[in-house]
């Protein structure tokens, strides 16, 4: 009988202090999310802000994981401001506000998320990987530096949003010093770094924006993790967004995520069509297996075929729902707090008027929203309202030249400057 109770004891001592902390993966973003007021010429946030839309859902999904840290604007912008200010009093603050209210109801949540700026953009010239350097010493890349430093002892998932610079420089630093247990001991995992269905094609699946921002850390890495079973890399391709945002589409209860300052962020940051944009999020929501993928569902050296992006997109499809009723939940249950941002405070951060790289021009308001176009001379020359969303503008019928457009939404008024080309 005593053996019995020692056995019992040791069992729920394990489940206590071991089993539960062994079940949460350590992970690791690398993002290019930069404050969406930071705007490049044009008009058009410097980075997209699918990575905004998508932080949310990560930190109402928090208690899944073990997030180490969080390294923002992680790309190769020239003239990229330091966003520090915007993850401070958006996504901080609304994360603290929300989280005594998740870890009450489903507890295991953080008491903090550790954000930092990547140090690739604290340089007068952005970054670019080369592999040619010898990266042994990462004196000049401490987001580099200190990723390695943990995954000499911790097992972690490195979840990439964006440019596989830091990544690449990662890798090829544990290359350089032969540094084999910080190499094993991280899993890569890319959001659309490569494609044979969406961007890219089945001749040139590298034709993705996340692989040309930085083209010769994409193919490095990719071809590393060919080459060394050390060097883990689980590429998901397009199913972020030909998956779980286009499948979300037809979710009726989108606004009530409008009942707390995390589900606002994730409602409004970024939408495309009339669906928040959090195509980044495939890569946490495959490491939960919970919503039809599993990570054995992909190689992990780096390789994609046709065959399984297509299969896991039409998983991840029909889970999408599911996905938004398990972040609706907790969006709810961090509602009760019954504050969420002003909506002055979120059309502030998340209206839009720009031309984009594809020469058209486009408005995006997180509320219905009324807007005039003024020339040079101060005169009204159009006139509209629509409802909240995003939408390209046709401009034929306006001469060249500068306008200001004039925007109200959630009750501010914004100015924007626009050339008509």
């Amino acid at each position: 009988m005593r053996h019995l109770l020692l056995i019992l004891v040791v069992s729920i001592n394990l489940s206590f202090f071991g089993i539960v902390a062994a079940a949460k993966p350590n992970v690791w973003v690398y993002t290019d999310m930069s404050d969406p007021r930071d705007q490049r010429e044009g008009g058009h946030p410097f980075n997209d802000p699918d990575d905004i839309v998508t932080m949310a859902p990560l930190l109402l999904e928090a208690n899944r994981f073990n997030i180490e840290t969080i390294v923002v604007s992680s790309t190769n912008r020239k003239y990229l401001g330091d966003s520090m200010d915007f993850v401070n009093s958006v996504l901080l603050d609304a994360y603290h506000h929300d989280v005594s209210y998740l870890n009450d109801a489903f507890g295991g949540y953080q008491n903090t998320i550790n954000f930092v700026r990547s140090s690739a953009t604290q340089v007068a010239l952005p970054v670019r990987f080369d592999p040619s350097t010898d990266y042994s010493d990462l004196t000049n890349h401490e987001t580099v530096a200190s990723l390695i430093e943990y995954a000499e002892e911790n097992e972690v998932y490195v979840l990439c949003w964006g440019p596989l610079t830091e990544p690449a420089i990662a890798v090829k630093h544990c290359l350089d010093t032969q540094n084999w247990k910080a190499l094993e001991h991280m899993t890569f995992m890319g959001h659309w770094t490569m494609s044979f269905i969406a961007q890219g094609t089945p001749e040139t699946p590298y034709a993705v924006a996340n692989c040309k921002d930085d083209a010769q850390a994409c193919r490095f890495i990719h071809d590393q993790a060919r080459l060394h079973q050390e060097i883990k890399y689980i590429e998901l391709g397009s199913v972020g967004q030909k998956g779980i945002v286009d499948g979300s589409a037809g979710f009726v209860r989108l606004e009530a995520f409008n009942g707390s300052r995390l589900g606002q962020i994730y409602l409004h940051a970024k939408r495309y069509g009339d669906k928040p944009d959090m195509s980044d999020g495939s890569t946490f929501w495959l490491l939960t297996e919970a919503f039809g993928v599993t990570l054995e569902d992909y190689p992990h050296d780096g390789t994609l075929t046709q065959e399984i992006e297509v299969s896991n997109r039409d998983k991840f499809h029909a889970n999408a729902h599911a996905i938004l009723d398990d972040l609706l939940l907790r969006s709810n249950t961090a509602a009760e707090a019954k504050s969420p941002f002003p909506e002055s405070f979120i059309a502030d951060h998340f209206t839009y008027v720009f031309q984009f790289l594809d020469e058209r021009y486009y408005m995006h308001a997180p509320y219905d929203f009324s807007y005039q176009f003024f020339d040079k001379q101060d005169r009204v020359v159009r006139t509209g309202s629509l409802k909240a969303g995003k939408y390209q503008l046709d401009l034929s019928d306006l001469k060249q030249g500068d306008y200001n457009v004039q925007v109200r939404s959630g009750g501010v008024t914004q100015y924007f400057g626009l050339e008509k080309e």
